[in-house]
């Protein structure tokens, strides 16, 4: 098998509908196939072959889709990461994942990384898309000129690596989570037929990299059904939402943050944009604050969706089927999922008991790259250790209630940050929120709220904790409230606590 067949699929079926559009560059099944050939026929030339680790740094585009498609039809490994990237953290994952290929984005951060050659040992040669004036590097665009167009698809095991994906880093050093074939095939088809409901008469888009997990949901789900992609560099609310209009958007895909921006953004000018072909809207990545959910379907007019997954699991194994939902879960196991919650012994809990969610299914990795000590903590006789904080209640459906390592324990008490979280979103002028623990001689630790307001709002701190008291026990109540103007995220727009509590 290879992945890269989901692709080859439709080029019979439907060869001249399109499969990836952007505002400059459009290409139907049989095109965008063709460019992948000749992206592949490049890549032999320039000695990749299967089982190679080839480091890809591109936007969210045509080319980032046909590189990443032309390095798995080799039967070689794409490690993909942010643009946003800064030099030692490129260092780290190409060294770590001993890339012998890069193909980037020319610019500022890659000039930087060519003055550090001589610290990346595995990497042979660098490929640059765009105008570059420096010396010993390949060009993107004149790689392609001349290459043929045919190439034949190098056979895979199920449980080759196609992918490696360095997880965000959110608790620790980034680890490189290994992917296969059947894993994201797999859980394309779980995307593509069940949780998105998509068709090849559709167009998808997503406001997160491609170089994050969502790949597996927002680009494979979508293509292995046949709608089209259509690709946005770097999100923006205002150009999610021109992008939906101009190219009639029938599904999105992103993290909360996004959807919180993207309603600010419409209701300040609803003219502006036409949005009547849009009408799945799907959310993961974190827990989306549950007051914001009617808030999308009313004002978009669509069908709401929130998966959970990670890294680890090839995105979903958890989603809320479209209006069978209920308020603040992350939906039922998927069919070829199961999903269990543990205590600190590894037993099931009763229901509605806190504990570990750990699940088993074919998206589960095959463990981190060159970490045998973190794979046998993470991965236990194929189930998969989630590190988050959920409850399963009698209906089967499953409720996060935070990470493991983000709990704090105040006054001999357990203290879950999103809960808190809930219901400071409550408060009509909070626009964002994030609670961390905070040390305290007498209670061990006590809730601190770090909260950006919304535009035109004002709130005082005896404010938001005169709120929280009237709406949650003494012990949960946040002792601290700060106002910072935006609070830190990561590349997909993770809030991340880590930094607060810095």
């Amino acid at each position: 098998m290879n992945l890269s067949q989901i692709i080859e699929k439709h080029i019979n079926r439907i060869p001249n509908k399109l499969a990836v559009i952007s505002e400059s560059t459009k290409y139907t099944w049989q095109e965008f196939n063709r460019q992948v050939n000749k992206m592949g026929n490049a890549l032999k030339k320039l000695g990749v072959k299967k089982g190679d680790r080839v480091a890809i740094c591109l936007p969210n585009s045509p080319e980032y889709l046909v590189t990443y498609f032309g390095v798995v039809r080799l039967g070689a490994i794409a490690v993909p990461f942010n643009v946003m990237f800064k030099g030692d953290e490129i260092k780290y994952i190409v060294n770590n994942s001993e890339a012998v290929l890069l193909i980037s984005l020319a610019g500022e951060t890659m000039n930087k990384v060519l003055e550090m050659r001589d610290e990346l040992p595995y990497l042979e040669k660098i490929v640059l898309l765009g105008e570059s004036s420096l010396s010993d590097v390949i060009s993107y665009q004149q790689m392609l000129e001349g290459e043929s167009d045919e190439l034949t698809t190098v056979d895979c095991a199920p449980d080759d690596v196609v992918t490696i994906l360095y997880t965000s880093g959110t608790t620790g050093q980034p680890k490189g989570a290994m992917l296969t074939h059947s894993n994201f095939y797999e859980n394309a088809e779980l995307n593509g037929c069940y949780v998105l409901m998509v068709s090849d008469q559709d167009r998808f888009m997503t406001g997160t990299p491609f170089c994050h997990i969502f790949f597996v949901l927002a680009v494979l789900g979508p293509m292995y059904k046949g709608a089209a992609i259509v690709t946005m560099p770097r999100f923006f609310p205002d150009k999610a939402l021109e992008l939906i209009s101009e190219y009639k958007v029938t599904h999105f895909a992103g993290v909360p943050t996004m959807y919180i921006y993207m309603l600010q953004t419409y209701l300040e000018s609803p003219q502006k944009y036409d949005l009547q072909a849009w009408r799945f809207a799907q959310s993961a990545g974190a827990a989306m604050p549950a007051d914001y959910i009617p808030k999308i379907v009313q004002t978009f007019g669509v069908g709401f969706c929130e998966c959970y997954g990670s890294t680890e699991t090839s995105a979903t194994c958890t989603y809320g089927r479209l209006e069978h939902g209920k308020a603040g879960s992350i939906g039922l196991a998927a069919d070829t999922w199961q999903v269990i919650v543990t205590d600190n012994q590894n037993n099931p809990t009763a229901l509605g008991e806190v504990g570990e969610i750990v699940v088993k299914g074919p998206g589960v990795f095959k463990g981190y790259w060159k970490m045998p000590e973190a794979t046998s903590e993470a991965l236990i006789d194929g189930w998969f250790h989630t590190g988050d904080l959920g409850m399963i209640d009698e209906d089967g459906y499953l409720y996060i209630v935070d990470r493991k390592k983000d709990m704090l324990i105040c006054g001999g008490y357990n203290v879950y940050p999103r809960e808190v979280e809930e219901v400071l979103y409550k408060h009509p002028a909070v626009l964002e929120v994030a609670v961390i623990g905070v040390k305290d001689e007498a209670k061990g630790e006590i809730p601190k709220a770090f909260v950006t307001l919304r535009p035109g709002s004002q709130a005082q701190e005896t404010e938001i904790i005169a709120f929280c008291k009237d709406r949650m026990a003494a012990y949960k109540v946040p002792r601290v409230v700060e106002f910072p103007f935006e609070l830190p995220k990561n590349t997909t727009g993770k809030i991340l606590k880590r930094a607060l509590a810095n």
